[in-house]
């Protein structure tokens, strides 16, 4: 009963070691967007928040109750926030790279970090904050966020 009670925990202990080492070979790449890898090594993001909505418009009716009528979904979108440090990776020179995919305003193909092509995304909102610097002013740790709607399955015909 002793040795089966220290067996126990050691083959947890093995299948929690082999967990972590293949969540260290697939998290190399959390998702692109485009080119821009987000991981350990550029920046990764600490959260994301999915959103959607479906539009029902109100049709009045005399002496009654309102009528809901659905009249369509609303693009979904996501929410990506993370911070970087200028000794990290890629530091902050990753959220401008990332400021610079925005700002072609084209949309860019969405990659899931298990290789799943999610389709055709825009970058809608793009913010960031410097909160602590280094000696002369250079950032040394950035928050960034930002928003992805979708665009299309098929850019050829959103």
């Amino acid at each position: 009963m002793v040795i089966g009670a220290l067996i126990q925990p050691l083959e947890d202990n093995q299948q929690a070691a082999g967990s972590t080492a293949r969540a260290r070979q697939t998290a190399s790449v959390m998702m692109m967007l485009g080119d821009f890898v987000f991981s350990i090594d550029t920046t990764a993001y600490n959260q994301l928040t999915r959103e959607a909505s479906w539009r029902w418009s109100k049709q009045e009716r005399i002496g009654g109750q309102d009528l809901l009528q659905y009249t369509g979904k609303a693009a979904r979108s996501v929410t990506l926030n993370g911070e970087v440090h200028a000794s990290l990776g890629k530091g902050i020179d990753a959220v401008d790279a990332l400021y610079r995919l925005a700002d072609q305003a084209r949309p860019q193909q969405l990659v899931s970090g298990e290789g799943d092509v999610l389709g055709w995304w825009v970058l809608t909102n793009f913010s960031e904050t410097t909160n602590r610097f280094l000696p002369g002013g250079a950032h040394r740790h950035k928050a960034w966020k930002i928003t992805l709607e979708y665009y299309a399955d098929d850019i050829s015909n959103p």
